[in-house]
């Protein structure tokens, strides 16, 4: 581990203190007492360490008291206009199966209602309530393009424009990730709910994206996203992948979401999408692409995925019945796991980090699916929630409290009665593993205060 305990460097501009929390160094991440972090006048990490720090009698210090610190929480999944259905899905019709397939009906009326300013206020309520909730980052999987007939704005972009405008409102860092939609369904053309969705072509969706690059900032990054393997077909996604490699941007797809998308796909092509994404070269660049979803898939898939991320939404996935993911046997395969709000009915990845355990608990009526050797699994959890994160939206700088990367943090109140009579050594199962977000009090980005 990387620490510095005796001294800290001239150039400091802040010491933050906290009671307890997270130290990222050279070698590997530790859940620490007595923390401390020194940060340039710009809010990055110059050094850190623990205990009695001495040389910062002429360096500002803020001692954050009782409280945890943790690293920003990384959401990779992310349709902010759909928390504006939150609570209305939930009535079953007299000739409704109450599927996957009749929510997506009323997400559609949803998204077919947007105008451009109401995206915007939706999108920011959303971005708002997750900083809140001690998310830094967020990865909006962004689907929403033209005017409900179809037609492209004058600036094709504007939609776009407006994710962006929200999060730069509300001072949340932003993965814009531009999604391709062109079909209904293998070889179906787009329905009339889905116009508004889809560019003309491939082509056309590439030329929207490369508008999209000149924008990108320290605090915005873009990446793209073939919506599913039933909406983009395979030539678009050898043109998907061929454009982010030369770009170098981070490709997200929904996968094997539900079974009849499995079948669908083996019907149409003799293959699983797993496997129809690796035929059109988008597993190529190691580290490069997340699965979002991957619930129903062999380990033959998982081989393929190697290297690569699947995003788990635990909460989304058990509110459409679509199934368990075994984050267990994704790990064993060497793929990395991230997490979700996806729908954005709840907004919460400790609840999503405490799902993903305990849905596999379920499913295999075993406890500690997700530990590591010599790891606690709280923090097995916690690095789907950071780094995991981080590595799927291709910011690997984020998501961790180490020297050289931005102060971006969740400061979690030791005295919330969740915690308050819980020992240090537990603090992080605890939170992990019984608790959620509700303890976040404080919320730095760029060591900057700002929820």
């Amino acid at each position: 581990m990387r620490h510095v305990t005796d001294s800290v460097p001239p150039q400091a501009y802040m010491i933050l203190r906290a009671a307890a929390g997270i130290l990222d160094g050279d070698g590997g991440r530790e859940f620490v007492t007595d923390p401390w972090w020194a940060l340039d006048e710009h809010g990055k990490i110059i050094a850190l360490g623990r205990g009695p720090v001495e040389g910062f009698d002429e360096v500002m210090t803020r001692d954050l008291g009782r409280s945890v610190v943790l690293p920003g929480m990384v959401n990779a999944h992310s349709h902010a206009f759909q928390r504006s259905i939150r609570g209305r899905t939930h009535r079953r019709g007299a000739h409704d199966p109450s599927s996957f397939w009749s929510w997506r009906t009323q997400m559609y009326e949803a998204a077919n209602g947007l105008t451009p300013s109401r995206l915007y206020d939706v999108t920011k309520a959303c971005f708002q309530e997750m900083l809140r909730a001690g998310i830094t980052c967020v990865g909006e999987f962004h689907y929403v393009h033209h005017d409900a007939d179809g037609s492209p704005y004058d600036d094709a972009n504007l939609l776009s424009k407006q994710i962006i405008a929200a999060a730069d409102e509300v001072g949340i860092r932003l993965v814009l990730l531009e999604v391709l939609y062109l079909a209904a369904g293998f070889g179906a053309p787009p329905l009339e709910e889905q116009r508004r969705f889809c560019d003309r072509d491939v082509d056309g969706f590439l030329a929207r994206c490369e508008g999209l690059l000149p924008h990108r900032s320290e605090a915005l990054s873009v990446g793209l996203a073939p919506h599913s393997v039933r909406a983009v077909p395979v030539h678009a996604l050898e043109a998907v992948a061929r454009f982010a490699a030369d770009h170098q941007l981070v490709v997200h797809a929904h996968i094997s979401e539900q079974v009849a998308e499995n079948q669908a796909c083996a019907d149409a092509h003799g293959i699983s999408p797993v496997a129809l994404v690796e035929r059109a070269g988008l597993l190529q660049r190691p580290g490069t692409f997340t699965a979002v979803h991957a619930i129903h898939i062999d380990d033959a898939d998982r081989a393929r995925l190697r290297g690569h991320q699947v995003c788990a939404c635990p909460t989304t996935e058990a509110d459409l019945g679509d199934g368990t993911l075994m984050g267990s046997a994704l790990q064993a395969a060497g793929v990395q796991l991230a997490l979700g709000s996806d729908s954005n009915s709840v907004i919460d990845l400790i609840t999503e980090a405490r799902s993903l355990e305990l849905h596999e608990r379920l499913a295999t009526q075993q406890r500690l699916c997700l530990a590591r050797e010599q790891q606690p699994i709280s923090m097995t959890l916690l690095d789907a929630a950071t780094t995991g994160g981080a590595r799927s939206l291709g910011v690997p700088h984020l998501g961790r409290l180490a020297v050289d990367a931005p102060f971006d943090a969740a400061v979690i109140a030791r005295e919330h009665p969740l915690l308050r009579d819980v020992a240090d050594a537990d603090l992080l199962d605890a939170l992990m593993l019984s608790g959620t977000s509700a303890p976040v009090h404080t919320v730095f980005i760029n060591g900057v205060e700002c929820a």
